[in-house]
């Protein structure tokens, strides 16, 4: 069985004077090629369109090695479109629960919407005991598994990227996972969070029609 090592997500946004036709084309067929590539277990589109001024096209890559995820970028950016953020991590278990923090299922189908952000803690909280960091992280998991609805991915990315982890949720209502992050910051664990922006909403469609909305019908 196929391994996923590394979830990734990578964004783009279309320069001035290339929304046509032939630069969709272009884009289909690297997208295309990719999800055949070795090692490459899911790539799934989306839509930012009106959504984030700096990114209008997203993939989640699921892949089996760091090669393989740099194997989608490199395809991806032999066409014009205008590389503008990666996010990505490693699978490991979490080292308060023992448990992976994925609760998504790749390959498998997915909800409406996927939210993307990186996140970092402040210095403060590495200076706590294992067990008051432990015991903060257990309530935060019990408020996360009260909102059923919505599925979780967690990947780690200390010393290797900006971010110490990249956190992903799929969920089918926007107002719903609005109310799930109020909720979690209102748990102690929440004042030693230094930094988790920038937040990236898409909207899941086939590769078809994620770029028939960034590209218009006519190209």
């Amino acid at each position: 069985m196929t391994e996923i090592k590394v979830h990734g997500f990578l964004y783009f946004r279309v320069p001035q004077g290339f929304r046509t036709t032939k630069e969709r084309e272009r884009i289909r067929e690297a997208a295309e090629a990719a999800q055949g590539d070795p090692g490459v277990v899911a790539l799934y589109p989306y839509s930012l369109v009106g959504l984030r001024a700096s990114a209008e096209l997203g993939f989640w890559v699921a892949a089996e090695d760091v090669e393989a995820y740099q194997q989608v970028g490199g395809r991806l950016l032999q066409t014009n479109l205008e590389f503008t953020a990666s996010l990505w991590g490693f699978v490991r278990p979490s080292q308060y629960t023992g448990q992976s923090g994925i609760s998504v299922e790749v390959p498998g189908e997915r909800k409406r919407y996927l939210v993307v952000y990186p996140f970092v803690k402040t210095h403060d909280w590495y200076q706590l005991s294992a067990d008051e960091r432990q015991a903060m992280m257990k309530d935060h998991a019990r408020v996360g598994h009260s909102f059923k609805d919505i599925e979780q991915l967690l990947v780690y990315s200390t010393g290797i990227a900006d971010s110490e982890f990249v956190v992903g949720y799929e969920t089918d209502d926007l107002q719903r996972f609005s109310a799930l992050v109020v909720a979690l910051r209102s748990t102690a664990a929440r004042p030693f969070t230094r930094r988790d922006t920038p937040i990236f909403t898409g909207r899941y469609g086939s590769l078809q029609e994620v770029l028939q909305e960034v590209f218009g019908k006519e190209g």
